[in-house]
């Protein structure tokens, strides 16, 4: 290995190192800290934060960058690495440090804010916390939004090469198609549900998802589960996975998925190839990749038939008495039951893009400053009646109920959308290949893994997102696979 690459390298590392100390911190903050601890907590991420910025935007940085591109003889993975690289630098230098730290103090500030007003129930204990970061969100997207617009830039970090001018027309005929399905659905009898609310222990639910969790491929050696207000998957490398999962008492769903889901991305996370590890394509080369893991997992896998013909049994036994009345049919039909909840994380396969599409269009508006956040309540709510059919009873039911806003994640919410359409688009390449049924049914879940190790995990970012989908199942991005699952699937369950 030359110096030259060495050197590259070097700092490469580093700034992965920085990386997971932020994931630490990120993930101890909504699971150990205590109350007392947040403002510290601020402190600690803004300095991290501003130490990094300081790394990328380094001009040595920028020269070892170009000097290792200049290479003769790269490997696919050395040629992915400084492309990597070179695009978060780009971004980076156009960021001053000022408002590198004054992001992360405020995305701080504004969680605290966040988790405060779900306590009252009051937006408006949450509003002024919001509206500074959206000041800032709207200066960090005029920076970086070159020929684009502002939502493209915000879009960018997650979804790279992603533009609104392709999403918009992408998510009209997912509604086109899906709006009089999901009609359709919702007008049919709704299966019985009252088996999930009967009341559940929390220590028996718990354990019931940690054994999920372990039968699924999730390494107990290199992660761990915890609680927290919102599920997330964080950690400090693909060693050190953590997820987290929340329980409630009178809806036995709410664990069980949150942590089937977590699951996907944290055995995505576990997944990358060792040689990939503290570089720039030790991840997803894009969020809805990420999400097409958790989303498979969730709801291919976990909200199917052979799913509860396999685990029916396995939760009588950790819930003594409680499912005992009901079949593996009954029991899928309850859990793939549709409704006009207003909770998105709670919400069905069949409206829970309806979900996304009505956060997608206002953050695009308060981006472009075409509604301000004092309206965001009433905002929120008349979405949630035109696409849901349901009028949030509180702000907690209502525009407070996700972290990503208080976070500053804008730009975040289409990535979940396009994750169901990549999950089905990997679903019919995987049924070439192995009876996904049959694995299910018997508990045989290494074979689905390993498959998903092969062809997803294991080469991390080295493929831009597009070109990783095309490698893998033969086609772009579309939603005819999503659509034809999702059609099929409800279809039969509700006797359409």
């Amino acid at each position: 290995m030359s110096d030259t690459w060495s050197a590259f390298e070097a700092r490469m590392n580093e700034l992965s190192d920085l990386g997971g100390v932020m994931g630490l911190l990120g993930w101890d903050e909504q699971t150990m800290c205590p109350p007392g601890g947040r403002g510290a907590r601020a402190n600690h991420g803004a300095t991290i934060a501003t130490i990094a910025h300081q790394r990328v935007v380094d001009p040595a940085y920028g020269e070892a960058i170009e000097a290792a591109g200049a290479l003769p003889d790269l490997t696919a993975s050395q040629q992915a690495m400084v492309r990597e690289a070179r695009r978060s630098r780009d971004k980076a230098t156009k960021l001053p440090e000022s408002f590198v730290r004054a992001m992360a103090e405020q995305r701080s500030a504004t969680n605290q804010a966040w988790e405060h007003a779900r306590g009252t129930k009051s937006f408006a204990d949450y509003q002024p916390a919001l509206e500074k970061l959206m000041r800032l969100k709207v200066e960090e997207a005029d920076h970086l939004k070159g020929d684009g617009t502002r939502y493209d830039a915000l879009l960018d970090d997650f979804e790279p090469g992603m533009r609104l001018e392709r999403l918009q027309p992408l998510l009209e005929s997912l509604r086109d198609r899906l709006v009089p399905f999901a009609q359709r659905v919702l007008d049919a009898p709704q299966p019985d549900t009252s088996v999930l609310s009967q009341g559940f222990a929390t220590a028996d639910q718990y354990a019931f998802s940690l054994r999920v969790l372990s039968d699924l491929g999730f390494d107990f050696e290199h992660g761990r589960q915890d609680l927290s207000t919102h599920p997330f998957t964080g950690g400090t490398a693909p060693s050190d996975v953590r997820l987290t999962t929340r329980v409630w008492e009178d809806w036995l769903p709410a664990c069980l998925y949150a942590t089937v889901h977590e699951c996907g991305h944290g055995m995505y996370e576990q997944g990358h190839a060792p040689e990939l590890w503290r570089t720039s394509v030790c991840g997803a080369p894009s969020l809805g990749l990420h999400e097409s893991q958790s989303r498979f997992y969730e709801n291919v896998i976990g909200r199917s038939l052979p799913f509860w013909e396999h685990y029916l049994p396995v939760a009588r036994e950790f819930m003594p008495g409680k499912l005992d009345a009901v079949d593996a049919e009954e029991m899928v039909r309850a859990v793939c039951a549709v409704g006009r909840t207003p909770i998105r994380v709670e919400s069905d396969e069949v409206t829970y893009n309806l979900h996304i599409l009505l956060r997608f269009e206002l953050e695009v508006e308060l981006i472009e400053e075409r509604v301000a956040v004092a309206d965001l309540p009433e905002a929120w709510n008349a979405r949630m009646e035109q696409y849901i059919g349901y009028t949030p009873k509180d702000d907690l039911e209502g525009v407070m109920q996700d972290v990503h806003w208080s976070e500053g994640l804008f730009g975040y919410f289409p990535t979940y959308t396009l994750g169901n359409l990549y999950s089905a688009a990997i679903r019919d390449a995987m049924a070439q290949d192995l009876s996904i049924d049959d694995h299910v049914r018997a508990g045989e879940f290494a074979p689905i893994l390993g498959w998903l190790r092969d062809k997803v995990h294991a080469v991390g970012a080295v493929p831009l997102g597009e070109q990783l989908m095309i490698d893998v199942t033969g086609k772009p991005l579309q939603i005819d696979s999503f659509m034809n699952y999702l059609e099929t699937k409800y279809s039969a369950l509700y006797g359409l």
